[in-house]
């Protein structure tokens, strides 16, 4: 049951990319961006049908292969996930232009959040049309990198397995993971007479299919638990081993927890930044052996589901047991991953004298609580700083009136500003970040998995500076 209610979200996530999207981005009203996104998206799929009847571009019988499906009961182009998005981006866009705009007079009526929606009608009818002639060229596209990635074999998933770690610094893994995993990129296959297109919709709807007999074997493509679980454990046991002797206690306090973090529920940033931008040839060490070990698992023809952290692989695989998984021999390979990470990490850490965490004069960056306190002796500091020095966050982005907009993901404070050029990135480093990406006006602070308060407390601080 639990299964098939995961499979009834999957197979509409074009729709819920619509909505959420729009409701993430939207500034103000975000209940009244994600109705207008239900409308647009149901005006698009109108459209598209309606459309594609009339110029009998419709196929008839089976729609496996043919590069349209069925969704909400019209038959269309399928686009996956793309024009959902799409959709949530532009409708957010007009939502934070246009839904506090009052008109006046006779056309009082059609203000604020109606407005957006007038503007979007437009759109999305032009969106049915425009999709129905540019998406099979794309379609085609797509399934030809797709097939040139897995035709590679486990060449192919080694570069993916690379590039996916490589551009985490960037924001840029996102652009590789999500089309492969949700898209036509990684692919399309019928499980239980249900077409299925992306990675992890293949695998989570093998899974409830009694009739497969064992997954396929592209879920190798989603093997992030290896590296999660055992490899980055084995880079956090270097990196305290390598630590100073008298500095292995503080070191463990900031390392252990960022490795836990990796471990159970799959956040690797924290363990990553810690190396990232003190070591970088760390990093690039760290994605080709990420890749490496995918391409071992492609060449040994393992398959498990590795999706997350320790807990997801154990709810996943175990009760699947060994008929459909080999999860049993990719412990095994994840325990050779480990041993490799350690002792490369190690010798490249001594024999480069790489600065990580606790060696020499390294800055000890992830800081605790009581450390912080200490610096801050009075309590009208302490009010006037907060407990993640908001202040400091909020003057090295320039100030209140060069912050746009402030948010946040799992790790990453997310900010908007009006000019770059006011960003003071050591006045930022005040608040002790784990790492920075200043991408002109999108300035990312990580800050690992208390992010959210962190957020919190500068929305705060902004409020009272109003």
């Amino acid at each position: 049951m639990l299964v098939w209610s995961t499979l009834s979200v999957l197979i509409n996530l074009h729709i819920i990319f619509a909505v959420g999207i729009s409701m993430g981005l939207a500034k103000k009203d975000k209940h009244l961006a994600g109705f207008n996104a239900l409308i647009i998206y149901f005006i698009y799929l109108y459209t598209m049908h309606t459309y594609m009847k009339f110029n009998g571009l419709l196929f008839d019988g089976d729609l496996g292969g043919t590069g349209q499906a069925s969704i909400l009961g019209l038959q269309v182009v399928d686009t996956g996930i793309f024009v959902g998005m799409l959709i949530g981006i532009v409708n957010a866009y007009f939502h934070n232009k246009y839904s506090q705009k009052v008109l006046k007079g006779a056309l009082s009526l059609y203000g604020e959040s109606r407005l957006v929606l007038i503007i979007m009608i437009p759109v999305a009818i032009g969106l049915g049309i425009l999709f129905t002639h540019i998406w099979p060229p794309v379609q085609h596209a797509i399934f030809g990198f797709g097939e040139s990635i897995r035709g590679a074999g486990s060449m192919g998933v080694g570069v993916y397995g690379f590039l996916e770690r490589i551009l985490i610094p960037t924001g840029l893994h996102h652009l590789l993971w999500v089309p492969m995993h949700f898209s036509d990129l990684g692919g399309c296959a019928m499980v239980a007479g249900q077409n299925y297109c992306g990675i992890e919709n293949i695998f989570l709807a093998e899974i409830g299919d009694p009739e497969t007999t064992r997954l396929s074997s592209s879920i190798v493509f989603d093997s992030r638990s290896l590296v999660k679980i055992f490899g980055l454990t084995g880079a956090g046991l270097a990196m305290y081993h390598c630590a100073d002797q008298d500095k292995r206690e503080k070191v463990k306090a900031i390392v252990f927890p960022a490795v836990l973090s990796s471990i159970l529920v799959g956040v690797t940033e924290p363990i990553e930044f810690s190396f990232l931008f003190v070591a970088p040839i760390l990093f690039v060490v760290h994605a080709i052996l990420t890749g490496l070990f995918m391409a071992v698992l492609s060449l040994l023809d393992v398959v498990a589901v590795g999706k997350g952290g320790l807990i997801d692989f154990i709810v996943y695989n175990i009760p699947l047991g060994t008929d459909k998984t080999d999860w049993p021999m990719y412990v095994a390979i994840g325990l050779v991953q480990l041993a490799v990470y350690y002792f490369v990490f190690r010798a490249l850490i001594t024999h480069l004298n790489l600065k990580t965490i606790g060696r020499g004069e390294a800055e000890m960056k992830l800081q605790t609580k009581d450390d912080y306190k200490n610096r801050n002796k009075t309590a009208a500091i302490d009010s006037a700083v907060g407990e993640f020095n908001s202040v400091a966050i909020i003057e090295g982005l320039g100030g209140k009136d060069n912050i746009v907009d402030v948010q946040n993901c799992y790790t990453r404070l997310r900010v908007e500003v009006r000019d770059p050029c006011l960003v003071d990135e050591a006045k930022i480093q005040e608040s002790n970040p784990m790492g920075l990406v200043n991408k002109g006006q999108n300035i990312q602070i990580i800050f690992g998995s208390h992010v959210a308060s962190v957020r919190q407390e500068v929305n705060e601080f902004l409020e009272a500076m109003a």
